[in-house]
């Protein structure tokens, strides 16, 4: 029986090393900046797998260009571990433009605007109610809302100057004369 008690913890452990492969482990490459095809062949060559996690639009990049790698590049892993892989994008990310044109004041719409990740330029003032939102413009088009356009554009807000809006310029015609 002490026997048993004494070689069973032993063959256990020596099972564990040889199935969890203990101090045997493989760095992994850097893989950034590669094609995925090139990525893939690397990766396999090293005895690695991999999937495809996330897609993000980075100008400049190519399209499926490596962008990030989970775990990152010099990370000691065992054979067969799945390496997640973060990849470019072509498409840019689109965002709507929020229902502010003709619908709400200058403080509403700079903050709508702003949290759907839009910058804004110098307001431009036509005549109309004070700080009331008349228009959006993304360089020379008039936008409109729903419309989606690039997160990040840069747009322009056409307010109210608090002047009053056209004045009536219709004669006042007196026809109590004809009666």
């Amino acid at each position: 029986m002490l026997a048993v008690v004494v070689a069973l913890p032993f063959l256990v452990l020596s099972w564990l090393d040889s199935y969890t492969l203990h101090g045997q482990a493989i760095v992994v490459p850097d893989v950034n900046g590669m094609l995925l095809d090139e990525a893939a062949g690397t990766l396999r060559k090293e005895k690695l797998d991999f999937e495809i996690i996330d897609y993000k639009y980075v100008k400049g990049a190519k399209e499926n260009q490596v962008l990030e790698t989970r775990p990152t590049a010099g990370s000691k892993v065992k054979e067969g571990r799945k390496i997640e892989l973060t990849m470019s994008s072509e498409h840019e990310p689109m965002q709507v433009i929020p229902d502010i044109i003709d619908n709400c004041s200058l403080r509403e719409a700079v903050a709508r605007l702003r949290a759907a990740g839009f910058n804004l330029t110098s307001h431009v003032k036509v005549r109309g109610e004070k700080d009331w939102v008349y228009s959006l413009m993304l360089g020379k088009d008039t936008l409109s809302n729903g419309m989606q356009i690039p997160v990040g554009s840069t747009v322009t807000l056409l307010i109210g100057s608090g002047e009053d809006e056209q004045p009536d310029t219709t004669p006042i015609i007196d026809n109590s004369w004809f009666e």
